[in-house]
């Protein structure tokens, strides 16, 4: 019996983390995605609802941010037809001592030492408007001028998450 997923490539939404995991001391989270939310791809920052608990996408300020580490559609999350499975997620924290790379982001030019916010509900990063001293929360700082192409051959931002909600 023919499935009925057609999966993205592994590579075509993601946040690779090229420092810092795996380790024992690596803060992740597991979560469902929310039952309203549809297209979370993995790169993408989510938060948990307060009420629900459940992942949405984009990160209201004083909420902790986190970067999935793969889609709801994913095999991995969503079973085809026939296979049993738990529909959660997992992400990376930004509190972790990580630095990453995701397709997931917003805007043309990052130099290092940018600061990058939520844009908005999309579950992307983007440069934080005013910078540290913006109004914007912070999620992430640079740390390689970009976007750059990395060895999947997709254009990327590498940061280093960081959680730095506005007062």
């Amino acid at each position: 019996m023919p499935g009925t997923l057609t999966p993205a490539q592994m590579f075509d939404h993601a946040i690779n983390i090229l420092k810092g995991w795996p380790s024992p001391y690596a803060l992740d989270k597991e979560f469902l995605p929310d039952a309203t939310m549809t297209g979370i791809v993995g790169g993408m920052l989510v938060s948990l609802d307060p009420v629900s608990g459940n992942a949405k996408k984009g990160c209201p300020n004083g909420y902790m941010p986190i970067f999935t580490l793969q889609g709801q559609s994913d095999f991995d999350v969503n079973g085809d037809v026939g296979n049993t499975i738990s529909g959660k997620m997992s992400g990376i924290v930004a509190v972790g001592g990580y630095e990453v790379e995701t397709t997931e982001y917003t805007g043309v030019t990052f130099t290092p030492n940018m600061v990058l916010s939520p844009d908005g509900v999309t579950g992307k990063v983007k440069a934080a408007v005013g910078g540290i001293a913006g109004t914007d929360m912070i999620v992430g700082v640079v740390s390689d001028a970009g976007p750059i192409t990395n060895q999947d051959s997709k254009t990327v931002v590498r940061f280093w998450p960081v959680y730095f909600p506005n007062r």
